[in-house]
């Protein structure tokens, strides 16, 4: 019994390998396209589209070379025009040169994507070797295989050069910091036009980037790298500057280098900013180019296209055309990137002036710019979430999928930024000439030893803090979000101190936070019981306010219930938890209630919460960083970064930080003046 007709088994053999071929080329263009913008980008579809595109290309490609494998028992022009196609896959599985790898691990297994390519390559050769003739077809098919062979062989060393020991290695013979840095010394000055700036942004970032390579590595750093670090990333003081330009200065820098690093980790940048990458480039263009026309020229003045079948003849011109466009989009994109920019201005004062415009022209994008927030009291209070919290499967499925599309997001705005920053530069002035002291660094960068500063109710609170990081976040964050609704804004008075931005900047922290707790808890130091706290918590919360009396209709309603019912002695909340219940909700409540009648200023709890951020920044791994920059980046990666070129690292070897040399001191390396 036939599941299929033989009219419909014909129709297919007829058209898979087409349809194979074209879907190839239709993923490389969504690839080129969609591949770059992930960087910049934290919509979930986008993430979706390439990720799927990602990983079938190269199985299109690969069957679809199976397929013309098992075509080339007979001798036709149809079947050698086929065989052309083998080529064009080579190309496809090059990939894009926005995209190499979609993830780190990727870059780890290229020696497996390199036994990949020996055997696509002996495939394709097989293809090329079993179609072999005078036919005119033969002859063109070579500038196109060789531009395939030499697009796939970038996409294995660049693999490799990106793994973790590979790249390490290639930090070795790279020049120092203090070193490079003298090349900027003598670069004219430029405006304050935000075009120019944009510029100088590009010089410090590039200047700095090696020491982003070397904290990516997780390799010590020298003292005098550190002294430079520290003078570059602080912007020289003009008339009228403040702290807010400080920090949009210095944020604007950190941006740069992680744009450049995710140029490095994931895509073709390692060799294509070259000059042999630039020779490649321009070597397939022309290629593609020459092939086309002689494909034209030939199968028309041989009278080949009266013995083809016209579905062939205008695949092949597709699949010629769109090699074309891919290679003219990738070279548009080399010549508009940040590289290109910075090469250019740093050649000469026209070129510079050049570069300004081109800047102003393409205003690229670097990371997504946004924080993505969860809010507990708002997760609560929605109704689906508690339909399921009797059964426990379908409560844990629920709340996976609730995390997911309840999230929302914030613009990091200019105001954030200043609070951290000035954070960071207390740091430093606190540390002093003992900034590289490991052991007086380690105290300050100390979660339990600063989070509550010097404030006078300190010790009343002290006790929210002696909890493992994560069941602090949770802790304050519930805390946070019931002080936060049971007094409006409009009852908060704007005073000197900004209590209004204070307020804002604290939820937002907050919800940020408690995002990064719930999404992505690799980027937090582990805890074992954190899923128990966090799943307990949300389902004794859900209980109150769902499944009481009170109607809940707004957060306001939601944070008065709370409180209300911590209360009546915790005794309401005891009755809800089940022994085995981890819930923190009645700390969280506690806490609230201490805020409210200590009178704690939302400058201390927005201190609070930058305080959690940079320590969280400081303890999450550099590839978890890393990762993240594939996903839009994240606000606790340039914090990270920041801190480390402001001195505020544990990578810095304290070892090797003796007083400058002789060659050092007369280079200026350790001025604070670039």
């Amino acid at each position: 019994m036939e599941i299929f007709p033989a009219s419909v088994r014909d129709l297919w053999n007829k058209w898979e390998l087409r349809v194979l071929v074209l879907l190839s080329l239709t993923w490389q263009v969504v690839l080129i396209i969609f591949g770059s913008r992930r960087k910049y980008a934290r919509g979930s579809f986008i993430s979706a589209l390439v990720w799927f595109n990602y990983l079938s290309a190269d199985w299109l490609a690969t069957v679809s070379l199976g397929n013309l494998a098992n075509s080339q028992g007979t001798m036709s022009n149809t079947v050698a025009l086929q065989a052309l196609w083998a080529p064009f896959l080579l190309l496809h599985l090059g990939g894009p040169d926005t995209i190499t790898a979609y993830a780190l691990e990727d870059n780890t297994l290229w020696l497996r994507h390199l036994l990949g390519q020996l055997v696509q390559v002996a495939v394709a050769s097989y293809v090329y070797l079993r179609s072999w003739s005078t036919s005119p077809l033969t002859f063109i098919a070579i500038p196109v295989f060789i531009s395939g062979l030499i697009k796939y062989s970038e996409r294995t060393w660049v693999l490799r050069f990106a793994s973790p020991a590979q790249f390490e290695d290639s930090l070795i013979s790279l020049p120092t910091l203090q070193d490079q840095a003298l090349d900027f010394a003598p670069a004219p000055a430029l405006n304050d036009h935000s075009d120019e700036l944009e510029i100088e942004f590009l010089h410090k970032g590039y200047l700095l980037f090696p020491i982003l390579k070397r904290l990516y590595a997780n390799l010590s750093l020298r003292f005098a790298e550190g002294r430079r670090s520290h003078s570059l990333i602080m912007k020289k003081k003009r008339e009228g500057d403040n702290v807010q330009q400080q920090s949009h200065f210095a944020f604007k820098v950190v941006e740069v280098q992680l744009g450049l690093l995710y140029d490095l980790l994931y895509t073709k940048a390692p060799v294509i900013y070259s000059l042999p990458g630039l020779i490649f480039r321009l070597f397939s263009v022309f290629s593609m180019l020459s092939a086309l026309v002689a494909y034209l020229f030939f199968i028309n003045s041989h009278n080949y296209y009266s013995d083809l079948e016209n579905l062939d003849y205008y695949v092949t011109l597709v699949l010629f055309v769109g090699a074309i466009l891919l290679e003219l989009y990738a070279l548009v994109s080399l010549l508009f990137s940040d590289w290109t920019i910075h090469w250019l201005s740093n050649k000469s004062m026209r070129l510079r002036q050049r570069s300004v415009i081109i800047w102003a022209l393409i205003r690229q994008r670097r990371w997504a710019g946004i924080v993505s927030q969860h809010d507990f009291l708002s997760f609560c209070m929605k109704r689906r979430v508690a339909t399921y919290i009797g059964i426990s499967f379908l409560f844990r499925i629920c709340f996976a999928i609730e995390l997911y599309w309840q999230r929302t997001c914030n613009t990091v705005e200019d105001d954030l930024k200043e609070l951290i920053f000035r954070n960071l530069l207390e740091k430093h002035k606190t540390l002093d000439n003992k900034l590289f002291d490991q052991d007086a660094l380690k105290e300050l960068l100390s979660f339990k030893s600063n989070v509550l500063g010097n404030h006078n109710f300190s010790k009343e609170i002290k006790w929210s803090v002696e909890f493992e990081f994560d069941h602090c976040v949770l802790v304050w964050h519930v805390a946070t979000g019931v002080y936060y609704y049971s007094t409006p804004e409009e009852d908060e008075e704007e005073d000197e101190g900004g209590n209004k931005k204070d307020r804002k900047m604290s939820k937002m922290l907050s919800d940020y936070m408690m995002y990064i707790l719930l999404m992505r808890p690799f980027m937090l130091p582990k805890w074992i019981d954190r899923v128990a706290h966090l799943r307990d918590t949300f389902r004794e919360a859900i209980k109150i306010l769902q499944q009481g009396q009170f109607h809940v209709k707004n957060g306001a309603d939601a944070a008065r219930m709370l409180v209300q019912t911590h209360r009546r002695t915790y005794q309401p909340l005891k009755q809800l938890r089940r022994k085995s219940d981890k819930s923190v909700l009645v700390d969280g409540c506690r806490l609230a209630t201490q805020l409210r009648s200590l009178g704690c200023s939302w400058k201390m709890i927005c201190e609070v919460w930058i305080e959690m951020l940079t320590y969280a920044a400081s303890q999450c791994e550099w590839g978890s960083h890393a990762q993240q920059l594939r996903r839009g980046g994240e606000l606790l990666t340039h914090v990270r970064l920041l801190m480390a070129e402001l001195g505020l690292s544990e990578q810095f070897d304290t070892g090797m930080q003796g007083p400058p040399t002789k060659s050092q001191h007369e280079n200026g390396s350790d001025h604070d003046d670039v």
